[in-house]
């Protein structure tokens, strides 16, 4: 199993050079297991993603599978630039998690992605994760549509829980997490490896709460837990008194409910679900590269072997 970082900023992709180290691109992270392509989420870090696909696999020969967590902009906004899309003979399946009919988030919205229900239980084509990909690329935001996309594509919203068997030997599972208008954290198993891609979520209620016993069930275990820590403790809190190392001057207001974490939640995690690896990911876009190098080492002395990851990183597990 290998896993490449071709995104792992958060909210809105950044450029410069103070952000040239860690990386600038929204979320994308493609994982080759078992001989299969996943990628999960679309974020500007896609385009780069697609172009390296087409050179290893031919322009023609892409057979991917596309995983979203959910649909915030920073996490589609690289689809209609996945070049793989718009060639005839590749391949792409998109995958959507309809929200549980039963369970709703701490604001109201479903606990998995907030899609149009009405329209899931229509007979429309387009309902769901199409919907929402075919939605930004129409007029007045984007110059072709869904139909310009010549591969051979095809949209699933899978049921709440349902665990998905790419092959006997690859399995794609999920549970949903706290973040809002609802979203998914994803665990794949391949030839005795596992690697679990769990970003825009947080642990409010700490590991009394359900979402901390959720996710840590789905990590049991794990070779890898990439984990989003968009957020120092102190900038969670609203604790900062002052801009420090490791502690930006936004830490004067606190971010409960935002729906994200920090690298003590992701340490948390990793040590209840005895992971070996963790990763943290989808970074504040006001980080920039030496508060990350300060983050970094405060994560590593709260928990040995924490990597944070940067664009082109690779892990082969």
């Amino acid at each position: 199993m290998r896993v490449r970082f071709y995104g792992v900023r958060g909210s809105i992709a950044t450029a410069g050079d103070e952000n040239r180290r860690y990386g600038g691109n929204t979320s994308c992270v493609v994982v080759e297991a078992g001989g299969e392509t996943i990628i999960f989420d679309a974020g500007t870090g896609l385009r780069k993603a697609g172009a390296d696909l087409m050179r290893a696999h031919g322009p023609t020969g892409v057979n991917a599978h596309l995983f979203f967590s959910h649909l915030h902009w920073d996490h589609i906004q690289g689809f209609p630039f996945f070049g793989p899309a718009f060639v005839p003979g590749n391949r792409l399946g998109v995958y959507g998690v309809m929200p549980a009919a039963d369970t709703v988030d701490v604001d109201g919205h479903p606990a998995t992605m907030e899609l149009n229900l009405e329209a899931l239980s229509a007979p429309d084509p387009t309902a769901g994760v199409k919907a929402a990909m075919a939605s930004q690329m129409k007029a007045p935001n984007f110059p072709v549509g869904l139909d310009a996309m010549r591969a051979d594509l095809s949209f699933h919203d899978l049921p709440h829980g349902e665990k998905l068997s790419l092959t006997p030997f690859v399995t794609v599972r999920h549970v949903g997490v706290d973040h809002p208008n609802g979203c998914v954290a994803w665990r794949v198993d391949a030839d005795g490896k596992s690697v679990v891609y769990a970003t825009d979520l947080e642990l409010a209620d700490g590991d009394r709460g359900d979402a901390f016993k959720g996710l840590v069930e789905l990590a049991r275990g794990a070779d890898t837990l990439i984990f989003d820590a968009m957020y120092t403790p102190e900038e969670y809190e609203g604790s900062a008194k002052a801009p420090a190392a490791g502690v930006a001057a936004g830490g004067l207001f606190p971010r409960r409910g935002w729906g994200h974490s920090t690298f003590e939640m992701g340490a948390a995690v990793a040590e209840r679900a005895e992971v070996k690896t963790l990763v943290l990911f989808h970074h504040d876009p006001a980080h920039d590269d030496d508060f990350m190098d300060a983050l970094a080492e405060r994560a590593s002395s709260r928990r040995a072997g924490t990597l944070v990851a940067k664009e082109g990183l690779e892990l082969s597990l």
